[in-house]
């Protein structure tokens, strides 16, 4: 029993082994190296090469229902530049409690995001910015079977409206070549929608097929003091509707490399490690066709440009879609529906079935106790690991009890063994043996399902702490962030020791076993290695858990000091 126990023990090291292998710790970078967004730190502030315009708009109408023969008179707008950002160009800004959003009227479409609770640590400052000028969050193309328009390209003239809800409406309208082109934002006022805009399009004159192309921004500037690590992690996300959220990270496109991912897909994201753009089909609309996806130019080892364009069939001349910029925090991704709270996919592909379930449950739970019991994440994480040990308590009494047993029997066993060689008599005594003390012969397996149990919940939060913002910058006694590693180093040591104080309990008056005695000794030391990097968070609930094992393992230490006979 103690080596299948053991071996259990190893091979679920192993696991976390590999998992740290391939999300290796990030290296620190210094601040001279960091890639911040200095540039524009604030939306609203006007640059030498664009004139901004703070939206505030005195209209109380609704927005507009822009008829065709209104879209055929909206022509281009003479002198305005073409690409945005550029001479003339004119950039308007709208502000709300959660979000700065600023729009170019050349491509009619936003350029930047400022998301305002979050700051900024990569050495930026300000606010969370995703999207600039030189690489908007969104570009559009249009595809009809008679031409082609690079909507970016064009000037497009802006009207404004607030209706009675506080909601706010840009309604932009240019011609692009034979048809007239209506573009309008909806950005809401309720908190409760914060961050999601959207999107309604109307093109005159269009036949089918007819499609609008929608560009995703090539990369997200990193936005923490591990600008590596940010870096590693931006990828593409998307959500087919009848199957699983997939992510391609940028490093694993190679320059030039494009795939092709069909629909119909639910939405389409960009993301680093905290922040996530994405766009997202009408739950009662029309999904997306299909993304393409670009790997970018290196000047590096880490990828950090590539491109992804998104299809969307443009029925009865419209097009409509909503998007979504800003953190990824999860109950408010879970409101935004459509899976778009697995935008981070937990797990790999073949375990995500597995672990995302289990990871959703964790995070619900700590986020839970958070907003009732009002405590840190930190002592949180605490509660959670003295809970789970509670909750296993009967079942780890129930199957050390039975190991207890077994170790009793072992004489019998040995004693059935030796006296029958033939193997139906010897099986038929040993079953006797079994019977009559009332323990079962799968005793011995069930014992390292205690150990086991917490597995899962431990490799769930190794996922969780990779990108789970309600963590981002909490600190904790000495500790600045617990979604980073331990600055000291005091966390893993401690944890470390606390696993070597549960195994030589757990050792006490047990019979002499020379590889539970090794293990005891070795797999501390591996576990410490594993966390030594990982986030001191996962430190912190995996400490609690040992020390709160603790008092079990001493009671069952006892407990089997009474049951050995005297010699």
């Amino acid at each position: 029993m103690d080596k299948r126990f053991f071996l259990a023990l190893f091979l679920s090291l192993i696991a976390i082994a590999i998992s740290q292998i391939l999300f290796p710790p990030p290296k620190s970078v210094p601040s001279s190296q960091r890639r911040g967004n200095a540039k524009d730190s604030s939306l609203v502030r006007n640059s030498a090469s664009s004139t901004d315009t703070v939206y505030s708009p005195p209209l109380t109408r609704p927005a507009p229902v822009v008829s065709p023969s209104e879209l055929s008179r909206a022509g281009s707008i003479k002198g305005a530049a073409a690409a945005p950002g550029g001479l003339g160009a004119e950039t308007t800004a709208v502000a709300t409690p959660k979000a700065i959003y600023k729009f170019s009227n050349v491509g009619a479409a936003p350029v930047s995001i400022v998301v305002r609770d979050y700051k900024n640590r990569s050495g930026a400052d300000g606010p969370v910015q995703i999207g600039a000028p030189s690489n908007p969050v969104l570009g559009y193309r249009l595809i009809t079977p008679i031409d082609t328009a690079d909507l970016s390209q064009i000037p497009f003239a802006l009207t404004q409206a607030k209706n009675p809800n506080g909601d706010q409406t840009l309604t932009y309208m240019a011609s692009a070549g034979s048809h007239a082109v209506s573009i309008s934002y909806v950005i809401p006022r309720d908190t409760s929608l914060s961050y999601v805009v959207r999107v309604d399009g109307q093109v005159s004159n269009v036949r089918s097929p007819a499609y609008l192309i929608s560009d995703l921004p090539k990369t997200m500037e990193p936005t923490e003091a591990d600008t590596l690590g940010d870096h590693r992690t931006l990828a593409y996300s998307f959500k087919p509707v009848r199957d699983h959220a997939r992510s391609v990270l940028f490093g694993s496109l190679d320059p030039g490399e494009k795939t092709l991912e069909p629909g119909p897909l639910n939405w389409v994201a960009i993301k680093n490690k905290y922040f996530v753009f994405g766009v997202l089909s009408l739950q009662d609309g029309t999904p997306f066709s299909e993304v393409t996806l670009s790997g970018g130019p290196r000047t590096s080892k880490i990828a950090t440009n590539a491109a992804a364009s998104v299809v969307q069939e443009i029925r009865n001349g419209r097009f409509s879609y909503e998007f979504y910029g800003g953190p990824q925090e999860s109950q408010r991704l879970m409101r935004v529906g459509r899976d778009f709270d697995h935008v981070n996919p937990y797990g790999w592909r073949f375990l995500q079935s597995v672990v995302h379930p289990i990871a959703s449950k964790v995070i619900q739970g700590l986020l839970w106790m958070h907003n009732r019991l009002n405590l840190t994440y930190g002592w949180v994480l605490i509660i959670l690991g003295i809970l789970v040990r509670l909750v296993l308590w009967p079942l780890n009494q129930s199957t050390m009890r039975s190991s207890l047993k077994m170790q009793e029997l072992q004489p019998k066993l040995a004693a059935a063994q030796k006296k029958y060689k033939d193997p139906v008599q010897q099986r038929e005594a040993i079953m006797k043996v079994y019977h009559d003390a009332g323990v079962s012969p799968f005793a011995g397996l069930t014992g390292c399902l205690p150990a086991l149990l917490p597995m899962p919940i431990l490799f769930a939060l190794f996922f969780v702490f990779q990108n789970t913002i309600e963590f981002r910058g909490v600190p904790f006694f000495w500790l600045h962030d617990i979604s980073v590693k331990d600055p000291f180093y005091v966390l893993p040591l401690l944890m470390g020791a606390s696993m070597y104080v549960l195994s030589w309990i757990g050792m006490r008056n047990a019979p002499p076993n020379p590889q539970a005695k090794m293990m005891g000794y070795m797999f501390p030391v591996m576990m410490t290695v594993v966390l030594l990097n990982m986030a001191s968070g996962l430190n912190l609930y995996y400490t609690a858990q040992n020390i709160a094992a603790l008092p079990q393992q001493w009671l069952l230490a006892r407990e089997r000091a009474r049951r050995r006979p005297a010699s």
